[in-house]
């Protein structure tokens, strides 16, 4: 599965999860966001809920912690087996440690503006760096 081929099929699923109401406090999104202004539609949601609530700031970097282990397991078997199941198993642990590192973020009181701004600064710090070869020009 090629590149176009999973932002369509990301397209669609996205689609059809929206059309029958399955929008959980986020906006309609589409895969392509980055490149047409739309990359903040869907995001890390931080895990705040009553489930969290006596939760410590270790609690959540031991979390991080745990999936990043998730992470690096999940890439050996995708690296060895080189199949498509493990490299989305790979993909959905890569989510979860995003959402641990946004929940630990947001704990410590750096909420979604503070994350979008944040996120914007090192972008932008990142694309100056190394005389803009960091990111692909399109």
């Amino acid at each position: 599965m090629n590149k176009k081929e999973i932002h369509a099929y990301l397209d669609e699923v996205l689609d059809e999860a929206y059309a029958r109401g399955n929008r959980d406090g986020y906006q309609q999104g589409r895969s392509d966001g980055y490149r047409c202004g739309r990359a903040s539609v869907i995001l890390p949601h931080p895990c705040d809920g009553p489930l969290y609530d006596d939760w410590t700031p270790e609690d959540y970097l031991e979390k991080v912690a745990e999936e990043y282990y998730e992470v690096r397991m999940a890439f050996a078997a995708f690296r060895e087996s080189g199949k498509l199941k493990d490299r989305f198993k790979l993909f959905d642990e890569c989510t979860d440690l995003q959402i641990a590192i946004v929940s630990m973020m947001d704990r410590l009181g750096c909420h979604e503006a503070g994350r979008q701004r944040r996120m914007y600064e090192v972008n932008e710090s990142n694309a100056k760096r190394d005389g803009g070869r960091r990111f692909k020009k399109e």
